[in-house]
């Protein structure tokens, strides 16, 4: 098995420093970071050299490690270059990936945001990983692995999410049919059945962020993903809920990392 990760989705109100003890709290190794921040409420951390100096001793102190870092938009007015500072601290803290979900519709020029962005994450020694979804520009397994194809840069990967790939109609067998090392990182939830009916952009959108479940408690066919992926993939559990949004991060960890070892302790036997 790769490395187990708690991504920063999972504990996003903690902000990087809280997202690092909850994770050391609860076990795991490593930790997904949201440094570029995304939503208004999202802790800035670049720039602030006493924030940035913080992140630092706390990793050193705790041993965790920094495996994921978000997020990174691919949008129509995208500056890959100011993203710099960003890629050159998720090095210094020895992160190995950046997220990459794509927000543009015009397929040349996403495709060529997406080549920059991979160009400067080399000299960062960082892979950069598009994320698909069902309500974003890159809707599908199939569309992400053809962009990366079509990018030709080495650290140019996929990230599957298990429940994007689910609510965009994907499946094991797809990922299965993924060239080996392709998508060297998996965000693992369960979900219950989707719904027969057609859901809005916003009812997927308040899903994936408000109400997964955690591995294990759902209809998901974690056993069959895992097992596409291979035994090498890095997990990074990526579980939100409202239902859970009372309870401090240390807890939501602990639940997500219990939920979690239970499942490949399962598969292990």
């Amino acid at each position: 098995m790769g490395d187990l990760s708690l991504a920063a989705l999972s504990v996003l109100d903690a902000g990087p420093l809280g997202q690092v003890r909850a994770a050391k709290s609860a076990g795991f190794s490593h930790v997904g970071l949201r440094l570029q921040p995304l939503l208004p409420t999202d802790a800035v951390t670049i720039g602030d050299l006493a924030a940035q100096d913080a992140l630092v001793n706390l990793l050193a102190a705790t041993g965790v490690r920094a495996l994921e870092i978000g997020v990174f938009p691919l949008r129509p007015e995208t500056n890959v270059e100011a993203w710099g500072p960003t890629l050159a601290f998720s090095h210094r803290i020895g992160a190995r990936y950046v997220v990459c979900p794509v927000e543009d519709a015009d397929p040349v020029r996403r495709l060529e945001t997406f080549r920059a962005m991979c160009d400067l994450a080399e000299t960062c020694a960082l892979e950069a990983l598009i994320e698909f979804n069902p309500y974003s520009g890159c809707r599908t397994l199939a569309e992400a692995t053809a962009m990366v194809a079509a990018a030709q840069r080495d650290n140019a990967k996929l990230l599957v999410d298990a429940l994007h790939l689910s609510r965009s109609g994907g499946s094991p067998a797809d990922v299965r049919a993924l060239a080996p090392g392709l998508a060297p990182l998996v965000h693992l939830c369960d979900a219950p059945p989707p719904p027969d009916s057609t859901r809005s952009v916003e009812e997927l959108r308040k899903e994936s962020r408000t109400a997964r479940l955690l591995p294990g408690e759902g209809s998901l066919w974690l056993d069959e993903l895992l097992d596409a992926l291979g035994p090498d993939v890095d997990i990074s559990v990526e579980a939100p809920t409202a239902r859970d949004a009372h309870l401090p991060a240390d807890e939501r960890a602990q639940r997500a990392y219990a939920a979690t070892t239970r499942l490949l302790s399962r598969r292990a036997r």
